[in-house]
């Protein structure tokens, strides 16, 4: 199908979104450092990026009392695991599960604790429901093609059966 050989690709593109993310928290850091102002391109409007990832919740491990790691970096990370088991379906659908509820999270952060917008984590979030819907999609298609196949396999055994009871009687004949 179609949404199989989209995966990956839709995969890649919530990698290049957390690759942006990592670049613009960088960007920001150091201008931060030199005391120069610093506004990224997803920063329009009421949308900013650049607020959300500098806010205590861009590094949300440190929440869990883990250390600090940038959801963008983790993001890459889950992104690229993601990639290398594109070929599981099982894996690949409880994987993108698990950043669904993720994402449902993070976007509750985002608009009840911040009151913000960013439009690099809702394109993630968009990512990470598309690869859910996809992955569980093939995992239908799969059930489904198992079930055809044990279908076909019971009616060629009886058949079979069929067939050598029907030469047992012709044997007795």
């Amino acid at each position: 199908m179609n949404f199989l050989r989209l995966l990956p690709i839709v995969v890649m593109f919530g990698f290049l979104l957390s690759s942006y993310a990592y670049y613009v928290e960088q960007r920001f850091a150091k201008a931060q450092q030199l005391g120069i102002p610093y506004r990224a391109y997803c920063d329009v409007g009421v949308f900013s990026c650049t607020r959300v990832f500098a806010s205590e919740y861009g590094a949300i491990t440190q929440l869990f009392g883990l250390p600090s790691v940038s959801n963008a970096a983790v993001g890459m990370l889950f992104y690229l695991a993601e990639l290398a088991v594109c070929r599981y379906p099982r894996l690949l659908f409880l994987m993108s599960a698990v950043s669904c509820v993720v994402s449902v999270g993070l976007f509750l952060i985002l608009t009840v604790i911040l009151h913000d917008l960013c439009l690099v984590c809702c394109s993630i979030y968009i990512v990470n429901f598309l690869t859910g819907i996809g992955s569980w999609r093939w995992l239908k298609q799969l059930r489904s093609e198992a079930s055809k196949q044990q279908r076909k396999e019971k009616k060629e055994e009886k058949v079979t059966k069929q067939t050598i009871e029907r030469k047992k009687k012709e044997k007795e004949i």
